[in-house]
């Protein structure tokens, strides 16, 4: 059942700003729901392209590079689709489904979602969450190491100033977050860094969302770096408290 606002705002043939507006990608089979929320979302300032295949989301999502994804996940594959999503974008995921039990919203949100929503539920709820989640743009939260910095940990290179971390002498393909995540580690390479200080660096101080996002990022770390250096473990967990550099590769930085 789709609940549909009434009167839906509909500004589709108003001139856009294409650096203003938030840019949303919306997931969803059904072309008759897909296009309600299109317009609802149009009308609310916010440049829309949509699709029906979650196999055409994710090369859509690096080339439109949406601000927001709204990922239809009524189906059994939807927290695989927003983990795989993760995996390859920074953006704001909204994970709507149709009555989804508390477990799976659970479920939705440790695999990477940023909020998770039951359906039926009127399309504005929808735009209310990306407008909630767009209040704290990520963009807007730099990273500690001063530009030009250049550290060596192990088979670990990190340069802050070009954004690039090597391992092996081969360059790491890393989600920005990604990137903020282990460069915070690095600079504390001695320290235990909780959840709560890199949610502080990464997301920003006004961040309220699921602190588990951090363990999904961490776990999207240490697969990519573990496929570059085999056997080596550079990220390790401090039981209950947080997340450290391995002793290993700390021991003798360059």
């Amino acid at each position: 059942m789709l609940l549909v606002d009434a009167p839906i705002l509909m500004s589709t043939n108003a001139p856009s700003d294409p650096v203003a507006e938030p840019r949303t990608l919306l997931v969803e089979p059904d072309a008759t729901v897909r296009r309600v929320w299109e317009n609802v979302l149009r009308g609310r300032g916010h440049s829309v392209m949509g699709t029906g295949q979650s196999d055409a989301a994710k090369l859509l999502a690096d080339s439109f590079r949406p601000d927001v994804i709204v990922w239809s996940a009524s189906d059994n594959h939807g927290e695989t689709g927003v983990r795989l999503l993760r995996e390859e974008t920074d953006s704001y995921i909204v994970a709507v489904g149709i009555e989804l039990s508390s477990e799976r919203r659970a479920a939705l949100l440790l695999a990477g979602a940023d909020a998770a929503i039951t359906l039926p539920c009127a399309p504005s709820e929808i735009a209310a969450q990306a407008a909630a989640l767009l209040r704290r743009p990520r963009s807007s939260v730099s990273l500690p190491p001063p530009p030009g910095t250049r550290r060596r940990f192990g088979p670990l290179e990190i340069d802050a100033g070009r954004r690039e971390a090597i391992v092996n002498g081969k360059r790491l393909t890393l989600t920005r977050i990604e990137f903020d995540v282990l460069a915070h580690l690095c600079t504390h390479p001695s320290e235990m860094v909780s959840r709560e200080d890199l949610i502080g660096s990464v997301w920003g101080p006004e961040w309220d969302g699921d602190t588990h996002m951090v363990d999904v990022h961490i776990s999207n770390l240490r697969r990519k770096l573990e496929q570059a250096a085999p056997g080596v473990t550079m990220i390790q967990t401090v039981r209950g408290l947080g997340f450290r550099l391995a002793a290993d590769i700390v021991t003798d930085p360059a």
